[in-house]
């Protein structure tokens, strides 16, 4: 009785964590009712009816709304405080999940991919996933027996929302997974390669030579060249719309009744405390550390434990080892805020090593209404002042400076040095040239805009890209250099020169005498270059290898040992070496699958006109 009576109880939270998995499946439909009819005959999708689409199937602001919801309250469960950054990172994670799983059942559709009965047994009998074993864990771990029961006792447990989530969104995902992993298999040749990077020890010498080497010797391209290497990589300069701005801002910290305020409330406290109120209760109820929260209903009453001198900020530390056992000494101010302290215990332990329990209630110095209001009044009138006098012309009568705001994109996030401030993109992308925006608000800052100029979408002029023309010229130039510098190199030392001689004559060159690393590790001056690995993996011992292309230019190799193969070792790891192999070639399988998908589907992103 008592392991159906858990059953029950939870089955509540298992049909909650199945709703969490198939929220987006459900809301996989056709179009909304009231589509205008215009817009789907010449594919467009109206704003109003959509956030987005994927082949046509439409993401409704209430379905984008509802999971972008779901995830900020699992932040905000985590005691977690929400900034305007987690919430354009939820809502670009939510519809980047939308997207995928839109593709996900389409491709389902496509491959007519359908779920029996029997598999449905088959997977409960010998594969439950994760989210149906939960149901049947002890002390953190799947009871097996208890599951084997409730699955052959009628009636012990309702299988019909299981069932139903394993029909209509479980298997068939994982029937596609499996669709897809048939291109990902592992061959031996592979899991003995793999085995070697991570077993084999390579002691070489290397003669390293890098671009910096050859610089000097290397001149500048040509104007004519700039200009043709332009004209052949057109492709790369195209540009989105850019929003040019300017603005004044007025950042969102406590001012000085600020601090009053929030060390008169420090003194009320005490003044409770003085009353007869329990300390450890006030700090339940008062302290704003976060360390002092266990979950949202309880807290540690603000007990610190044991800590002894160089552990705690400076006047904290005074305040404390200054008190006697049983005081409440406070407010005490530090960069954290005010703290009231009461020292429960004091403690030697040796010379000069007091130690002290004690507990604290934290007040942090927050931004007060009052300050806000003043400052929103400040941004107010310079608004409507700027709008009357020009933006320029007020900033010395209201003592602010306006900052530039370049190249700003439809889909930034961060707005220059103000952070996270996504109504501003917005703002930007709705104004013309000239104008002035009201007061606006993030986290942080109130700012006042004003939209100086707009780059339209279309190919950087060869002006605007001259530099990275010259760079990426330059480079190549460089690399080029240094490879024959290497050849030339590798030469002397078949001559009979050695890498020690070689680096005399030329102090440019990096020279390592010995180095011994698997090839999962990085070389000392080569660091981690596939190129490198290729090569070692291909080379014989006492081998002059190279030049071999390296992140910073190019190396020659002089193998001086490679350890013996270890047949024990291989026997002992090849199987867990091919099931790790397995994995990240199926992963990599996949993501290759869904970029694929995405860039043929027809995805329409209208969140600019909600966002």
């Amino acid at each position: 009785m008592a392991m159906m009576t858990t059953l029950r109880n939870r089955m509540h939270v298992v049909l909650w964590s199945l709703l969490a998995l198939f929220v987006l499946s459900m809301t996989v439909g056709g179009l909304v009712g009231g589509a205008n009819i215009i817009d789907q005959l010449l594919g467009r999708v109206s704003p109003a009816e959509a956030i987005g689409s994927v082949n046509g199937d439409l993401i409704t602001p209430d379905q984008f709304n509802q999971a972008v919801n779901v995830r900020l309250e699992t932040l905000r469960n985590s005691r977690t405080e929400i900034s305007d950054q987690h919430i354009d990172e939820i809502r670009q994670e939510v519809w980047n999940a939308f997207i995928e799983e839109r593709l996900t059942k389409q491709a389902i559709d496509d491959l007519d991919i359908t779920v029996m009965d029997d598999e449905i047994l088959y997977h409960l009998e010998n594969n439950p996933p994760i989210d149906v074993q939960r149901l049947f864990f002890v002390n953190n771990e799947f009871n097996e027996e208890n599951y084997k029961k409730a699955l052959n006792t009628p009636g012990m447990l309702d299988w019909g929302p299981i069932e139903a989530w394993m029909r209509d969104f479980y298997l068939p995902r994982f029937k596609l997974q499996q669709h897809i992993n048939m291109s990902a298999l592992v061959s031996r040749e592979e899991v003995r390669e793999e085995f070697l990077k991570r077993s084999t020890d390579y002691t070489i010498s290397v003669l390293h030579i890098p671009t910096t080497a050859v610089e000097d010797q290397v001149a500048d391209p040509t104007e004519a060249e700039l200009q043709a290497n332009y004209k052949s990589r057109l492709k790369d300069f195209e540009r989105d719309e850019k929003r040019h701005l300017s603005y004044v801002n007025w950042t969102k910290t406590a001012s000085k009744s600020d601090t009053l305020r929030i060390k008169e409330e420090a003194l009320d406290i005490i003044m409770e405390y003085s009353g007869g109120k329990e300390f450890s209760v006030l700090a339940n109820i008062h302290s704003q550390d976060p360390g002092n929260k266990v979950n949202p209903d309880s807290g540690r009453g603000g007990d610190l434990g044991w800590f002894g001198k160089g552990q705690m900020v400076g006047p904290f530390e005074e305040a404390v080892f200054k008190a006697k056992s049983g005081s409440v000494v406070g407010p005490v101010l530090t960069p954290f805020g005010y703290h009231i302290i009461k020292v429960d215990s004091i403690r030697n332990k040796g010379q000069d090593n007091q130690q002290v329990k004690a507990r604290h209630i934290l007040l942090k110095i927050e931004l007060g209404q009052n300050t806000r209001t003043e400052l929103r009044r400040k941004a107010t009138l310079f608004s409507y002042d700027a709008q009357d006098y020009g933006f320029e012309g007020t900033q010395d009568s209201h003592s602010v400076q306006a900052l530039p705001i370049k190249s700003l994109g439809e889909k930034d996030i961060f707005v220059g040095s103000l952070g996270a401030f996504r109504s501003a993109v917005r703002w930007a992308y709705n104004a013309e040239p000239g104008t002035i925006s009201d007061p606006m608000e993030s986290d942080n800052h109130f700012a006042v805009f004003t939209l100086d100029s707009i780059t339209e979408a279309g190919i950087a002029s060869f002006d605007e890209v001259r530099t990275q023309v010259f760079t990426s010229i330059a480079v190549d130039m460089e690399i080029e250099a240094a490879k024959k510098l290497a050849l030339e190199l590798k030469e002397k030392v078949k001559a009979g020169s050695s890498f020690e001689s070689l680096k005399l004559e030329n102090d440019q060159l990096e020279f390592v005498p010995s180095d011994t690393k698997k090839l999962s590790s990085a070389f000392n001056t080569l660091g981690r270059s596939n190129h490198v690995v290729g090569a070692l993996l291909n080379a014989d011992e006492g081998s002059l290898i190279g030049p071999v292309k390296t992140v910073r230019g190019y190396g020659l190799i002089q193998v001086k040992n490679i350890s013996a193969f270890d047949s024990t070792a291989w026997d002992i790891q090849k199987n867990l070496v091919r099931l790790d192999l397995t994995r990240q070639k199926q992963n990599r399988v996949y993501r290759s699958w869904m970029a694929n998908l995405r860039d043929k589907a027809e995805i329409v992103d209208n969140r600019k006109y909600y966002f």
